[in-house]
């Protein structure tokens, strides 16, 4: 007889868990509950890496800025001499043949030094920031000398998939602009992307985490709001309406989560409703004590 008790216990028990993930609330009690309910969508979960970030030291930056600027106008001034030279040569011979020589020479020479450097600057920080021009490239670098900004190298702390190319990125809970990808690799896993962040908090030499959002599209789910996630016993949850009065609670297990919500697949389904004001009230319905039944437990039940 006991061990009939026993399977009957752990049947009722199994039975309240069972019925513990469904709560029935009337739509005058949702209403004074402040219920509110979402239809979820279909949403593509971004393929993400965790990297390591660092703050970098904008003052090599900067000076590469001033020394390209003056070679530019150096580059500029010795082009239009060049160009002057010839045409006065041109025109009535006032320019002798060397000079004409000379200036394209020292014109050459001025071009070829600030190739150097533009090769340089690729070299330290990318081919997108080499190809700024002069003034744009001057205007970053005294941004991020004023603290507006702040760039950062974020190298991923696992091998990517081939062909993996950084849409965007994630500082915690700040948005991050990816500038491109850097030449170099500290890490030797992969290599690294230059990032651009707003520059408060943020000094030369910090660590971060990040994560580096890819440009193609991961696994598909449906979008679930963030406040429809509570959690509860350690365990995330969120509630679906399955009719006008009862919701069902399901652990929620994130493909990815976004600045939007949770990514999630199955067994959500587009289309469903869940709960996304008040699923916190609904989690304290369902943990309030259960009464037990009037004739549970009678002595002389055997």
């Amino acid at each position: 007889m006991n061990a009939v008790r026993s399977l009957l216990l752990a049947a009722s028990l199994a039975l309240a868990a069972a019925d513990a993930a469904a709560t029935e609330v009337d739509a005058a009690t949702q209403n004074r509950l402040g219920l509110a309910l979402v239809e979820l969508r279909v949403a593509q979960a971004p393929v993400e890496l965790a990297a390591a970030a660092e703050v970098l030291d904008p003052s090599t930056l900067a000076k590469a800025a001033d020394d390209i600027a003056a070679l530019q106008a150096t580059a500029d001034a010795s082009n239009a001499e060049a160009r002057r030279v010839q045409a006065l040569f041109a025109a009535d011979g006032n320019m002798s043949r060397k000079a004409v020589e000379a200036a394209r020479a020292q014109a050459a020479v001025d071009q070829a030094k600030l190739q150097q450097a533009r090769t340089q600057l690729r070299m330290d920080w990318g081919s997108a920031i080499a190809a700024l021009d002069a003034h744009a490239l001057h205007a970053r670098a005294e941004s991020l000398l004023d603290g507006r900004t702040a760039w950062l190298k974020a190298e991923p702390l696992a091998a990517p998939a081939p062909g993996f190319q950084a849409a965007g990125a994630q500082l915690g809970d700040v948005a991050a602009h990816v500038l491109g990808p850097l030449p170099r690799s500290t890490s030797g896993l992969a290599g690294g992307w230059l990032l651009e962040a707003p520059g408060a908090g943020l000094m030369p030499g910090m660590a971060l985490t990040a994560r580096l959002r890819g440009a193609a599209a991961g696994a598909a789910g449906v979008l679930l709001p963030r406040s429809a996630v509570v959690r509860w016993n350690g365990v995330s949850w969120a509630y679906i309406a399955t009719d006008a009065t009862h919701f069902e609670r399901r652990a929620v297990s994130a493909l990815a989560i976004t600045a939007d919500g949770w990514i999630v697949g199955a067994p959500f389904k587009a289309g469903e409703k869940a709960v996304a004001r008040g699923a916190e009230t609904l989690i304290a319905l369902d943990a309030a004590p259960v009464p037990a039944a009037a004739d549970a437990g009678k002595p002389g039940d055997d």
